[in-house]
């Protein structure tokens, strides 16, 4: 049957229609789990009464007006130090940190969603992540680096370990890149196979290093390390929250920029260059883009790396692959999933110790992997 420009036209116009209610619903779900993991208590294991919305609340709307205050030096409220004792500092302290937690849970598992699909597109590969090029690796290589010189400094040295971290990821990162370019044919100038083989020799070559140093660190300087790497112990201090939220507005902000044309990051170059575009500013600006992100998120949030390889091949099984959408519906999932996550943590105890974030991720995307898995090859057979 043939169409009519009409038809066509109230077709693409409901089409419109259905996306922006499906993106209002998911961005709602994203706020409402966002309100809700903040009213929880900060570390709530510890609390008899975990759920206390009314007391949170108002420690941040009393934190905004402090901060309106100071800005403006209006003098208009009392003394900070006044009011919070008044209003009691546990609660006050401890909303501050539940908030500020929860942030950092929010924007990492966005940050590793949109980084898993920038990387899962450019290498036109659904198992694709920053790990094949060696992200994650260099994280664990700094961090072992930085307890090993520092000991128990090192949890505090937050701006060390973004030292530390990135300048080992961006060693791996740009030598595989490199050796990848050069070992392209000059047809296409890129062999994704040659690039994902030598990020996996240089992983494993740095965990090698990292295992040795590991072997070798003093008891307390391991378990020091362990709680970094498995997200136990999560900095929320000023210096901290500084260095995370510029380095992800430095990641995420060209990413969004151009989802409209990331497209043709996926595209063979004899593709692109027959339509007069050039794809190799923009793989190249993803990849680092992707890598900024998810280096930051480890350092913050530990080893949730699942997080970039399974939450965007789910939702571009949902909505299709257009890159526009997969990257702002798993930024929405991403970032809910790792809330939950990090909330769980606050209520889970194992061996009368908060149980890490790493494992919480895990056991939850690994079995949901595995039956997305035996739904595709029964859908094949």
């Amino acid at each position: 049957m043939r169409l009519s420009k009409e038809g066509i036209r109230l077709t693409w116009v409901e089409d419109r229609k259905k996306e922006r209610k499906n993106l209002i619903i998911a961005l709602a779900a994203t706020i409402v789990i966002f309100l809700f993991c903040i009213c929880f208590r900060y570390n709530a294991y510890n609390f008899a009464d975990k759920f206390v919305p009314l007391q949170y609340l108002k420690s941040y709307a009393l934190a905004i007006r402090l901060f309106f205050s100071r800005l403006f030096g209006t003098g208009l409220w009392p003394r900070s130090d006044a009011v919070i004792e008044a209003f009691g500092s546990i609660t006050y302290y401890g909303a501050i940190a539940q908030l500020r937690i929860t942030l950092v849970a929010l924007i990492s598992g966005a940050a590793l969603s949109i980084a898993g699909a920038i990387f899962q597109t450019a290498y036109k590969n659904p198992m694709a992540s920053p790990n094949i090029l060696g992200a994650t690796a260099g994280v664990g290589m700094g961090n072992v680096l930085v307890v090993m010189l520092y000991s128990a400094a090192a949890a505090e040295y937050i701006y060390l370990r973004y030292e530390f971290c990135y300048g080992f990821t961006a060693l791996c990162v740009i030598l595989v890149l490199v050796l990848g370019r050069l070992t392209g044919s000059r047809a296409e100038n890129f062999s994704i196979l040659e690039t994902v083989m030598l990020g996996c020799v240089f992983s494993q070559g740095l965990k090698v290093v990292t295992m040795y140093i590991m072997f070798n660190l003093p008891e307390e300087d391991l378990l020091l390390y362990q709680e970094v790497t498995l997200g136990a112990y999560m900095q929320t201090d000023a210096v901290s929250m500084l260095l995370f939220f510029s380095v992800m507005a430095a990641a995420i902000l060209p990413v969004l920029l151009m989802r409209y044309r990331m497209n043709i990051i996926g595209l063979d170059k004899m593709e692109t260059t027959t339509i007069g575009v050039s794809s190799i500013p923009m793989r190249i600006v993803g990849q680092l883009c992707g890598v900024l992100m998810v280096t930051s998120a480890m350092i913050h949030c530990g080893k949730v790396g699942m997080l970039s390889l399974v939450i965007p091949y789910i939702v571009r099984r949902t909505v299709g692959a257009d890159f526009k959408k997969v990257c702002v519906y798993s930024a929405l999932a991403g970032g809910a999933l790792l809330m939950i996550c990090r909330l769980l943590t606050s209520f889970i105890l194992l061996l009368n110790e908060p149980i890490p974030i790493v494992f919480v991720v895990n056991l939850i995307l690994i079995p949901a992997f595995m039956v997305i898995l035996a739904r595709q090859r029964r859908a094949v057979i």
